[in-house]
């Protein structure tokens, strides 16, 4: 853990499955959580000890290591503790080869990538190619492929997770590259970007940081397809010692990881009836989501309308 507090405006979302309704935008002191290591140790959730400044409206522990589940909400005399978000934090050890790696997969499901890979090449007429980027002339030409396919993928529509748009990005990105802190990786169809993946580097571990697919092509899984490559190149580079999915949870991580550690974002509130509504507000959204999500789930309807809100729900957005 990084225990240094950094200020930062912070969207507190209040979503419905993969549709986001409304946001508040919070100035919150930040701890970040740097990454994997060996030696992760659990989070001590208690009183910050750092004072805030009256544009501060509280604290933010992103990604701490969790010692067990935790109360989603819970006060003291002085703070309201509030954890919407407890996840398994998946990750790669790559101190190993990546023969070893795949080793770990059935054979029915390595037949399967296989599959999907020879599949869409041969839909694409044998016109499908990848490329990694590391240096700074190599990422100047992966921003632009990367945010043409951003701006039309759910990740950006939908979750406001896409690659950014702004000139500080990507300034962010080129210094990183020009210190190798950076791999970019992109899939294409001749000439055209379908997927694009971003891991910003940090004491050898790569991040998963943004990755997005066009939706034209979600059939033929460019997702599934990049990673694999990617992942290829990762293990024979030879160079990081894991790679952190970070935050969120999916069928991918769950697929691709080698183990996980318990997490969550820990909001800490200074105890007042503002923060009491903030706090219970986001709390009920969440539980009427996962309530909506586990009812259409047994009538078989959850995937099917979770795919709709994700091709779809920009359009619901623009009509709100």
């Amino acid at each position: 853990m990084n225990n240094e507090w950094i200020t930062t405006q912070t969207s507190f979302k209040y979503m419905l499955s993969d549709l986001m309704l409304f946001e508040r935008k919070l100035v919150l002191k930040v701890q970040f959580f740097k990454g994997i290591s060996e030696n992760n140790s659990p989070s001590v959730i208690s009183n910050p000890g750092v004072s805030l400044t009256k544009q501060e409206h509280g604290y933010l522990m992103r990604s701490a290591p969790l010692p067990l589940i935790q109360p989603v909400y819970r006060s003291d005399k002085n703070y309201i503790y509030y954890i919407p978000d407890q996840f398994n934090r998946y990750y790669i050890d790559l101190q190993q080869s990546f023969e070893e790696y795949t080793a770990k997969f059935s054979s029915k499901t390595r037949s399967t990538i296989k599959r999907k890979i020879k599949k869409f090449s041969t839909q694409c007429d044998g016109k499908m190619r990848w490329k990694s980027y590391r240096s700074v002339d190599e990422f100047n030409e992966f921003y632009r492929h990367a945010r043409q396919v951003s701006s039309k993928s759910y990740q950006e529509k939908l979750l406001c997770s896409g690659l950014p748009d702004t000139e500080q990005f990507q300034k962010s990105m080129l210094n990183l590259a020009q210190n190798d802190q950076a791999r970019g990786y992109l899939l294409f169809v001749g000439e055209k970007p379908v997927a694009y993946m971003y891991c910003p580097i940090t004491d050898n571990i790569l991040l998963y940081q943004h990755l997005g697919y066009d939706p034209e092509y979600i059939k033929s899984s460019v997702g599934t397809i990049l990673h694999w490559f990617a992942f290829e190149e990762i293990f024979n580079e030879g160079k990081f010692t894991y790679f952190d999915f970070t935050e969120g949870q999916s069928e991918h991580k769950r697929l691709y990881s080698t183990g996980s550690l318990a997490c969550g974002n820990v909001y800490i509130f200074p105890k007042s009836v503002r923060s009491w509504f903030l706090a219970r507000s986001h709390y009920t959204m969440n539980i009427s989501s996962k309530t909506l999500g586990n009812l259409f789930d047994r009538i078989g309807l959850k995937a099917k309308l979770k795919k709709f809100i994700r091709f779809n729900g920009s359009r619901l957005q623009g009509n709100m």
